[in-house]
């Protein structure tokens, strides 16, 4: 199955724990869904990249300038990722309810 979606490269928002989103990434997706400006709002399919600094997170902006690193963990990922029923979100907006498929891979060095 064939399935096109928008690419979104952020960093790991103010108030959430690395090895909290590891364990259960869902939550950001969803948070990341809920909390899009009103004017860029979409419920398309997306796979997200999420740069994520070990040490300092405030520095994870660095990681964007390290493309080969950028890179291979970005094919690692597709050399081995799937869609699959898990992969489907349920979150609300404006007092609507979206449904969606999204993806997440979060590269921290």
């Amino acid at each position: 199955m064939t399935t096109s979606c928008d690419l979104k490269i952020t960093y790991l928002p103010k108030g959430f724990i690395l090895e909290e989103v590891l364990k259960n990434p869902k939550n950001l997706i969803v948070w990341l869904y809920e909390n899009q400006g009103a004017q860029r709002f979409g419920s398309d399919n997306r796979f997200f990249v999420v740069l994520a600094s070990k040490n300092k997170l405030e520095e994870s902006w660095k990681l964007k300038r390290d493309f080969s690193f950028i890179f291979t963990e970005i094919d690692k990922y597709f050399n081995s990722a799937s869609i699959t029923k898990k992969d489907e979100i349920i979150f609300s907006f404006n007092k609507k309810t979206y449904t969606t498929i999204s993806k997440i891979l979060i590269i921290s060095k």
